[in-house]
C-alpha cells in the first residue's frame, strides 16, 4: 500500500499573463480588485492591447493554490502531494507569441493526478477544452487588477461526479491527506461542493487540517454562502482588504474585530479557526474565544521596492511556506511557519521574470533550514 498523501490542494489552472503597467493601463483602481468570471475573448483582448502597447510581461502556469502547493513541495520535496483540478490545454492564442510555458513540465512536482484531470480527447466545446486564462496588471510593483476567464475549471465537478460515477470516492480520497488547502473558483457553488465534501473528508479523520484562501471577491460579494464553510477550517489567509471586507469595511478597529468575530464565532462560541492576515511588515494571528478576537502581531523586516521585481504569488507563496513549516518538525509552532511563509514570499517578490522562483524560494528556505542549530 503506497504512503497517504500529505497535502492535497484543490483550485483553479491558468495560464497567467502578468504585465509591468503604467498609470495609463490602470483599469480597476481599489487594491485588491479582482475579477473570477469574464469572457475569453475579454480577457484576449486585454492581453493583445497590452502587448500592441509593448509592455513587459511574463508568462506562467499559475492559479492560486496551484502556486501554494508547488511552493510547500519544493520547501519539503519529501512531502507527498496532489492537485485537484481541471488543466486545459493552451488554445491558439496562447501559442502565438513565443512564451508558451512547457505544462508537463510544470505538472511534474505532483506526485498523485488521480483528481487531476486534463482535456485531452475531450469533445467538449472549445471554451471547456481551454486552459483557464489571466491578465495581471502590475503598477509599481503591486498588483493592483486581476482578470480570469475559468475555461476548463468550470468543468471540475462534472469531472469529479464522472470518476465517482466510475468507483470512486471523492470525500475518502480527501480525508487520506494530513493538510487540505483550497482556493477560489470562478464558480461559487462549485467551490462551494469541494469544500462540502472537505468537510465531509474531516469528519471521517479529525486530523486532517484544512487551510483557505477565500480571495477578494469572495470575501467581498459572497460572505453569506462563504460563512458556514469557514466553520470547518483550521487556517485562514487574508490580505488587509479582505479583512476589511470581513469586517464590514468598520472605520474603527474595536467594531471591526466585533464584526469579524460575529462572522467566524457566531455560530461556534469556541471555534478553531486561525487568521493569518498579511501586511508588507508584519503578520496578524487572530483567534478567537469567548466573542472576543484574540491578536498576536509577528513582524518581519519589509522590502523596499526597488528589491520588489514582481509579487504576483506572494501571497500563495506565504501560504505555501506556512504549511510546509506547520509540517516540519524542525519549526516551532506557528510563528516558527510565519517565518518560511514570509521566506517564500520575499523569494518570490525578488525573483525577476527570468528566474524561477520555485527555486529561488527553494535556496532561500534552505539556508535558513541549515542555520537551524
Amino acid at each position: 500500500m503506497s504512503r497517504p498523501l500529505d497535502v492535497i490542494c484543490l483550485g483553479a489552472i491558468n495560464y497567467d499573463y502578468m504585465f509591468h503597467c503604467t498609470a495609463e493601463d490602470i483599469e480597476l483602481d481599489q487594491d485588491g480588485d479582482e475579477n473570477l468570471g469574464n469572457t475569453i475573448e475579454e480577457v484576449e483582448k486585454d492581453i493583445d492591447e497590452l502587448i500592441e502597447k509593448r509592455r513587459e510581461y511574463s508568462t506562467q502556469i499559475g492559479g492560486s493554490a496551484f502556486i501554494t502547493l508547488k511552493v510547500t513541495k519544493h520547501i519539503l520535496p519529501e512531502l507527498k502531494v496532489a492537485y485537484v483540478g481541471v488543466c486545459g490545454e493552451p488554445n491558439p492564442f496562447d501559442l502565438r507569441n513565443g512564451k508558451s510555458n512547457n505544462i508537463e513540465a510544470e505538472l511534474a512536482h505532483l506526485d498523485d493526478k488521480e483528481y487531476l484531470f486534463t482535456t485531452k480527447e475531450r469533445f467538449d466545446t472549445p471554451y471547456n477544452r481551454a486552459v483557464g486564462k489571466s491578465v495581471v496588471r502590475l503598477y509599481n510593483h503591486t498588483r493592483n487588477c486581476i482578470k480570469i476567464t475559468a475555461c476548463a475549471n468550470n468543468t471540475i465537478r462534472e469531472r469529479i461526479e464522472e470518476k465517482e460515477a466510475a468507483g470512486g470516492n471523492f470525500v475518502e480520497y480527501l480525508s487520506q491527506a494530513k493538510w487540505i488547502h483550497f482556493s477560489s473558483l470562478s464558480d461559487f457553488y462549485q467551490f462551494e461542493a469541494n469544500m462540502k465534501a472537505a468537510i465531509e473528508a474531516k469528519k471521517l479523520n479529525p486530523n486532517l487540517k484544512i487551510s483557505l484562501d477565500p480571495g477578494f471577491e469572495f470575501t467581498s460579494k459572497r460572505q453569506a454562502e462563504l460563512r458556514p464553510l469557514v466553520q470547518y477550517v483550521d487556517y485562514i489567509f487574508l490580505n488587509k482588504a479582505e479583512k476589511n471586507n470581513l469586517g464590514k469595511n468598520a472605520e474603527g478597529a474595536r467594531e471591526l474585530y466585533h464584526n469579524l468575530c460575529n462572522f467566524f464565532a457566531d455560530e461556534n462560541q469556541n471555534p478553531t479557526i486561525t487568521l493569518i492576515v498579511k501586511y508588507d511588515d508584519r503578520h496578524e494571528v487572530i483567534n478567537f474565544e469567548d466573542r472576543k478576537a484574540k491578536i498576536q502581531t509577528i513582524r518581519h523586516t519589509k522590502l523596499f521596492n526597488y528589491q520588489l521585481n514582481n509579487d504576483t504569488g506572494a501571497g500563495d507563496s506565504l501560504a505555501g511556506g506556512f504549511i510546509a513549516g506547520m509540517m516540519d518538525e524542525r519549526v516551532e509552532g506557528i510563528e516558527g511557519a510565519i517565518q518560511i511563509g514570509v521566506l517564500a514570499a520575499k523569494g518570490r517578490m525578488t525573483s525577476f521574470d527570468y528566474e524561477n522562483p520555485y527555486l529561488n524560494i527553494q535556496k532561500l528556505t534552505n539556508e535558513h533550514f541549515a542555520n537551524i542549530k
